[in-house]
């Protein structure tokens, strides 16, 4: 999978990763790991409420893209861990039916992605399963 921000996303749909290889990749609890079912997140909408469950977002979450970025920046004020991982399990079907927006998330992860590594120094990985 191309994606912007080479270094934040990892396709390992082909890997055959059990749950124990992901978490020895995202060893808890250095990394605060959450995980979305992509065949659930259809768009927009869906995809807004699962991050804020799956990241645990403080009540006042926007469910827009500058509120998602905002988030996923302040991730080691809510969430403190010496790293975080998203992961997709059924990534295949992940926001398929909304191209624009898988997209527009796609945008805003690398964003975060690299202001945590840089800013930060913490690491951030989008993981597609």
């Amino acid at each position: 999978m191309t994606a912007p921000g080479e270094g934040i996303f990892l396709d390992l749909r082909a890997g055959g990763l059990t749950a124990e290889g992901i978490a020895g990749l995202f060893p808890p609890p250095l990394y605060f790991t959450a995980a979305l079912d992509g065949g659930a997140v259809s768009d927009k909408a869906a995809l807004m409420t699962a991050l804020a469950a799956a990241f645990r977002f403080p009540a006042y979450f926007g469910r827009n893209w500058d509120a998602l970025l905002d988030c996923l920046r302040s991730l080691p004020e809510f969430n403190p861990a010496g790293g975080y991982a998203l992961l997709i399990r059924d990534s295949g079907r992940f926001l398929a039916a909304s191209p624009k927006d898988k997209e527009d998330f796609l945008d805003v992860a690398s964003e975060a992605g690299q202001f945590l590594s840089e800013k930060l120094k913490l690491p951030f990985k989008v993981v597609f399963l």
